[in-house]
């Protein structure tokens, strides 16, 4: 046994003694100290709701944006060239589409996640 140690110095075997002692001590109290899930995750939507607000109102700022410009850019194409592919304006309604869409996103993930709908910016906005 005395070999086992030897390489070890005494003042880490002091530490881990120590260490380990501190932990027995405090157990109790670390354990009572412990927060559920469900706290955490009221207290998170409690915290999101002005950012998923901000989110959902940059979403329609910006899907209305890349909205228009797709229209924009396809409308251009075509009259500079009536057999234009219109990739370019494409894109840039989908990810319109895709921005639009992020309200409905986080309004839905919230509803699966914390069991209400506490993220979505949508009542708040005045759409239903």
């Amino acid at each position: 046994m005395t070999q086992l140690f030897a390489s070890v110095s005494p003042v880490r075997l002091g530490v881990a003694m120590l260490a380990v002692s501190a932990c027995w001590l405090f157990a109790p109290e670390i354990a009572q100290a412990a927060v559920s899930f469900g706290d955490i995750g009221q207290n998170v939507a409690e915290n999101s709701k002005g950012v998923a607000k901000g989110i959902t109102m940059g979403g329609y700022a910006g899907g209305a944006l890349m909205g228009v410009l797709g229209c924009v850019e396809m409308y251009k194409a075509g009259k500079q060239d009536p057999s234009a592919t219109y990739g370019g304006g494409i894109k840039k309604l989908l990810v319109g589409a895709a921005l639009l869409g992020i309200g409905e996103f986080l309004g839905s993930g919230s509803t699966t996640l914390f069991g209400s709908d506490q993220t979505s910016g949508l009542g708040e906005l005045g759409i239903n």
